[in-house]
């Protein structure tokens, strides 16, 4: 049976692919078109305002025009400061992202048994000093991820893993609150799952501190997965049913750390060449060495977003730190909505 015959375990409409509008939505989204093609930004992001990506506004909103038109505003504005469709029409995207890629701590491996693509974040694995940086590498990443969809899915599987997440490689707020804002804001409706892969107990000080920038149906999507992960343990199986039997392999949970200071598993010269090699079996536009750029060049890092990795830490998360200490450890916890 292929993997899109199979009845998944979990509410297709939520976790794997927005269902077509009834007529009353499509009425609604004749209706956000509207409100939303006065915004003197519309022009500029026509070709990404799809009648599909305006129902993923609206459901986040859950059908209600004005708070809609707020969070597009939101987006509008973040999709001009950052301008992700554009990072690889730019002449050198392929020597930044691959430095910013080296060690593993956001790529792309593949998909999971449903066709979402998966995200592999490893925080711990940080090798360069800029947050803008780490905005614009997030933002390819989500990019790249949406365009490797089939057409029978539009969301994607989000795997942290947070086996060796401390106080010491916390990100900095600011980089925290924008990497949120990009997942519920910026790109609604495109998280299918969320795995929060052996959190310490003092993540969940920190999870506690970053709830509140969630909506309830994004919350919903997470699953911490603690303990046993060995063959046909609940974690296993759990993960085989959401991800796929090769789970381990292709989140790299579990796997030996190949070179130091890189993510389980991860070795970026295997990696890096199957980004082109994708880019072209999907016939994706993009700059190449020999071609002319049809976007200036990524733009040096922000001097002003060079700060040490883990120092910035809002005196609102230190406190909630602060706080757990000598929680006990908190009992496996399951997805609410899978």
């Amino acid at each position: 049976m292929s993997e899109f015959a199979e009845q998944p375990p979990f509410n297709a409409d939520v976790h794997l692919c927005t269902p077509p509008p009834t007529e009353d939505q499509q009425e609604k989204i004749k209706q956000f078109r509207e409100q939303i093609s006065t915004n003197p930004l519309y022009a500029e992001h026509e070709s990404w305002l799809t009648n599909q990506c305006l129902q993923r506004f609206l459901i986040a909103r859950n059908y209600e025009l004005d708070a809609a038109v707020k969070l597009m505003q939101t987006a509008l504005e973040w999709r001009t400061k950052r301008k992700p469709a554009l990072f690889d029409q730019r002449e050198g995207w392929l020597e930044y992202m691959s430095k910013e890629s080296e060690t593993g701590k956001i790529y792309c491996p593949g998909r999971d048994r449903w066709g979402r693509s998966v995200l592999v974040f490893d925080n711990t694995v940080q090798n360069t000093p800029h947050v803008d940086d780490h905005m614009n590498f997030l933002a390819w990443n989500l990019e790249f991820a949406i365009k490797l969809m089939p057409p029978t899915v539009d969301k994607y599987t989000v795997f942290i893993n947070l086996e060796n997440f401390s106080f010491f490689n916390i990100p900095p707020f600011a980089s925290t609150r924008e990497t949120l804002l990009m997942l519920c804001n910026t790109f609604p409706e495109r998280l299918g799952h969320l795995i929060a892969y052996k959190p310490p107990y003092v993540f969940k000080a920190f999870y506690e501190s970053v709830k509140v920038f969630l909506d309830p149906k994004t919350a919903s999507k997470v699953v911490f997965i603690y303990g046993d992960v060995g063959e046909d343990s609940a974690n296993d199986r759990l993960m085989k049913q959401v991800i796929g039997d090769d789970w381990k392999v292709l989140t790299g949970a579990g796997q030996p750390v190949l070179a130091k200071n890189t993510s389980p598993g991860y070795d970026h010269a295997k990696f890096w060449p199957t980004v082109m090699q994708r880019y072209e079996a999907h016939n994706l536009p993009c700059w190449v060495p020999g071609r002319a750029a049809t976007a200036d060049a990524l733009p040096p890092p922000d001097a002003s977003a060079d700060v040490a990795y883990a120092a910035e830490v809002s005196a609102d998360t230190a406190a909630a730190y602060a706080a757990a200490a000598g929680e006990a450890e908190p009992a496996a916890a399951t997805p609410a909505d899978a």
